[in-house]
């Protein structure tokens, strides 16, 4: 493939990918989706999207695809793992070779049969507000004479598109939860102001 070439596919797929998380306020559907257009346009054989809860400090894949049903269930903590690591300190990781890095050895059985062979891994941190909040990690089929620096400049890109929608998507659920407690609010008020049972008169 030539530069060129390669260059408008990686344009293409921004655009496809900035219209998939836009186009939704699912989030899980839109990231799924994202991951899809990696894995048709850009040799990404897995890829998912871990999120940081901020209150239990547990790490949950929000969306995968070529995991395992096992892989996608995984919890683990902030700190665990080269995803754990990558989140904690908010840098990005690329391991050449899967084979060759140990603490890539325990996550393989959480990659299909038709995955085994040699891959290359790069995550991602997803930044919000200065602060990691996620990753996107991928698994890309091993290439020899692969340009990681042009690989991980695009790849921060996706991840920073990615951070935009869940700045929107978690500004659509704050304000989702105003409007419900104020309505809860309100119907209180108005059960105490029209109670029967708070009105006292002299006629029978």
């Amino acid at each position: 493939m030539s530069d060129q070439t390669g260059e408008i596919r990686k344009l293409t797929t921004l655009v496809e990918v900035s219209q998939a998380l836009s186009g939704t306020l699912n989030l899980k559907a839109a990231l799924h989706r994202a991951l899809e257009i990696l894995e048709n346009h850009h040799q990404v054989a897995r890829g998912a999207v871990t999120l940081l809860n901020e209150e239990t400090k547990e790490l949950f894949i929000e969306a995968a695809s070529g995991l395992t049903a096992d892989g996608e269930q995984g919890r683990y903590r902030l700190g665990e793992g080269i995803t754990g690591r990558v989140i904690e300190s908010g840098r990005q990781v690329v391991v050449p070779q899967v084979s060759r890095e140990p603490l890539l050895q325990n996550k393989a059985a959480s990659r299909p049969d038709a995955l085994r062979g040699e891959l290359s891994f790069v995550c991602m941190p997803i930044i919000l507000n200065r602060k990691p909040v996620g990753a996107l990690s991928v698994d890309l089929r091993f290439k020899k004479d692969r340009d990681y620096d042009r690989t991980v400049r695009f790849l921060r890109v996706i991840a920073s598109m990615i951070a935009h929608a869940l700045k929107v998507h978690r500004l659509v659920e704050a304000e989702r939860q105003r409007l419900l407690d104020e309505n809860i609010h309100l119907r209180q008020e108005l059960k105490e102001r029209y109670d029967f049972s708070n009105i006292i008169g002299n006629s029978g």
